[in-house]
């Protein structure tokens, strides 16, 4: 390959997004806010909010 294939014709992809981010989580019945690696997951597929044991959690936009 040469300096003209097409390899190096193809725009780069710019990424912004921080690797150490981490995904948030939060309790609709209690209010908490913690990484997702913090809710526990007593059953495969399910998460249970660390603070309440609530099912009621979900993503955090943003």
């Amino acid at each position: 390959m040469g300096s003209d294939s097409e390899d190096c014709r193809l725009p780069r992809v710019r990424i912004d997004t921080d690797p150490e981010a981490k995904a948030r989580m939060r309790c609709s019945d209690c209010g908490a806010t913690f990484p997702r690696s913090e809710a526990r997951l007593p059953a495969k597929g399910t998460l249970v909010c660390p603070e309440c044991d609530s099912r009621a959690i979900s993503d955090v936009d943003g």
